[in-house]
């Protein structure tokens, strides 16, 4: 059985060049303010860190290609990862962080549409 190694995942998570780069940035990006999101919670308010994290961890899998582009689970990490940061917002009471989780929905949806539009179009 062919196992995967940390220097397989560490070279998936290098940028890319070419489109991919692009991608790869709007990612890192995304990535990074759902961190600060969920973060951002109380301790008392664990659905939307969950919520958060799991936006978080939707980057990663994106980042990582686990499906292919024009996949469903691709389209179903797509489209979570620019929903889950919204329902934050939606029922997070740290209104501190709720700027951070419009942008993030913003920035995720932007990412999942230019995917769409240039990856996932037949």
């Amino acid at each position: 059985m062919d196992g995967v190694s940390i220097q397989q995942i560490l070279s998936h998570l290098a940028p890319r060049s070419g489109i991919n780069l692009i991608y790869d940035i709007m990612l890192y990006i995304i990535f990074i303010m759902d961190l600060i999101l969920m973060f951002g919670q109380s301790d008392k308010q664990t659905i939307p860190t969950i919520f958060a994290g799991g936006a978080a961890a939707l980057a990663v899998i994106a980042k990582l290609d686990v499906f292919t582009p024009k996949s469903f689970g691709s389209l179903m990490v797509n489209s979570a990862m620019f929903v889950l940061p919204l329902l934050v917002v939606g029922i997070s009471k740290a209104k501190k962080v709720q700027p951070l989780g419009v942008i993030s929905g913003i920035f995720s949806a932007l990412y999942f549409f230019a995917y769409w539009f240039f990856s996932q179009r037949s």
